[in-house]
């Protein structure tokens, strides 16, 4: 039997999602790009884009530790708070650009 197999088992669940998560931001962000030219949304596209490249990486470092701490029976969850955090950010600039296209405050 794997020791802390629940745990594991977490940690490959959560992997994809933020996967998933950060394709999906990717999308928006050529959704965005793709929306009437004006200089907003070029560089706000490129931006989710570049972050969720961004967000890929840091969730492969995080599912990476985690699997190391698990392995050494010690879990230090005080190191994974920035990738929280950029994953905020990104949702708050992708809905501050949908707010603006609605609002029509860009032409």
């Amino acid at each position: 039997m794997i020791e802390r197999f629940q745990d594991h088992a977490s940690n490959e669940r959560t992997f994809p999602s933020w996967t998933r998560t950060s394709i999906a931001i990717a999308g928006f962000g050529i959704l965005i790009e793709k929306l009437p030219n004006t200089a907003p949304a070029l560089w706000t596209g490129t931006a989710l884009v570049g972050l969720s490249a961004l967000l890929v990486l840091l969730s492969t470092l995080r599912f990476l530790a985690i699997r190391r701490q698990l392995n050494r029976q010690n879990l230090d969850t005080g190191l994974f708070g920035w990738i929280e955090v950029l994953f905020a950010l990104m949702l708050a600039l992708l809905l501050a650009t949908l707010l603006v296209f609605l609002l029509r405050l860009v032409q």
